[in-house]
């Protein structure tokens, strides 16, 4: 069985009402945190889903997203990503 990322502390008492499971320290978690795994998914994040129209949504703004494909005298290629 797969375990899951969001596996919350739970705090277990015994008989006299002491915590038997403290945090001392930080809390460890096997898993990335929130920003780790954000972090794998903001690499691309300039390639949208969409086929046709490439859109970000920040908040209540909408930004279009273009590639500007350049070349040097060398003839190497230089992409320029742009947000309109």
């Amino acid at each position: 069985m797969e375990r899951s990322l969001n596996i919350p502390y739970k705090k277990e008492y015994d008989k006299n009402g002491n915590v038997k499971n403290p945090i001392i320290g930080s809390y460890i978690s096997e898993f990335d945190n929130r920003k780790k795994r954000r972090e794998k998914d903001q690499k691309s994040r300039f390639y949208g889903e969409s086929k046709n129209y490439h859109l970000t949504v920040h908040g209540r703004f909408k930004y279009k997203r273009i590639k500007q494909i350049e070349k040097d005298k060398f003839g190497n290629k230089k992409i320029i990503e742009h947000y309109n």
